[in-house]
């Protein structure tokens, strides 16, 4: 995760916010929650969570709406509180939800789709200041904070919490919050919506884990959900402007 987090970072700075955030939107996190399930656990335990995880998704890209959406008029923290307030909120309402994978993979697509459509597109400013040199390191450290205990937490529950706490948006929060502070609201929500630009292959990489991983093998049903989770990504870049 620190590698993670760097490269992103470096990679927002170098070619602009809307490819950072659409980078930090990959499976980096869940990927490797998913795996370590299923080595740890079994194969139908991190299918299960994976289903989960498709509805975790939707308050992840609820998130990076309220958060963008709320940024020019509160301060990081009240904000982010609220944000995962109503992150918890949904959760708890999704802990419920016993319907089929593939009704919720379609909806959440659309869901997806809306929120990019609604999703605020600000003037971003002529200038940006340079970020300070303890920067990175913070956020290295924020990160792998937070994917420890989002990790440990997780191994306390069933499969269906394992599933809902895997998409929590911890990088999200970290390129949020640090844009939010050192270049103010209109980079925050560019670097959000790069973001919510690669959520459609962040869903089908958990679609395509969940379906695949009770009947073939793992080595299988990761590189195939992988594969699909870049090709998906590689069209919303090109086409979702």
């Amino acid at each position: 995760m620190p590698s993670l987090i760097a490269g992103v970072t470096l990679a927002a700075r170098r070619w602009g916010n809307v490819i950072g955030g659409w980078l930090g939107g990959f499976p980096w996190v869940a990927g490797p929650i998913s795996i370590f399930l299923a080595l740890e656990q079994s194969k139908d335990f991190a299918a299960k969570s994976a289903m989960g995880s498709l509805v975790g998704c939707f308050s992840t890209y609820a998130f990076a709406w309220l958060y963008a959406k709320l940024a020019p008029r509160l301060h990081w923290f009240p904000l982010l509180m609220l944000c995962y307030a109503m992150i918890f909120g949904s959760l708890y309402i999704g802990q419920f939800y016993s319907g089929s994978i593939h009704l919720l993979f379609i909806t959440l697509l659309l869901f997806i789709l809306l929120v990019y459509k609604l999703f605020p597109r600000p003037e971003v400013p002529a200038h940006i200041a340079a970020p300070p040199r303890f920067d990175l390191p913070l956020r290295m450290i924020v990160a792998t904070t937070f994917v420890a205990v989002i990790t440990q937490v997780a191994s306390w529950t069933g499969p269906v919490w394992s599933g809902l706490l895997t998409p929590f948006p911890i990088m999200t929060t970290c390129l949020a919050v640090f844009t939010h502070i050192q270049q103010g609201p209109a980079q925050c929500a560019r670097i959000l919506r790069g973001m919510v630009n690669s959520g459609m292959g962040y869903a089908t990489f958990l679609y395509a884990v969940g379906l695949l991983l009770p009947h073939t093998s793992m080595l299988v049903a990761y590189s195939a959900a992988m594969a699909c989770s870049s090709i998906a990504n590689i069209l919303t870049l090109k086409y979702l402007k």
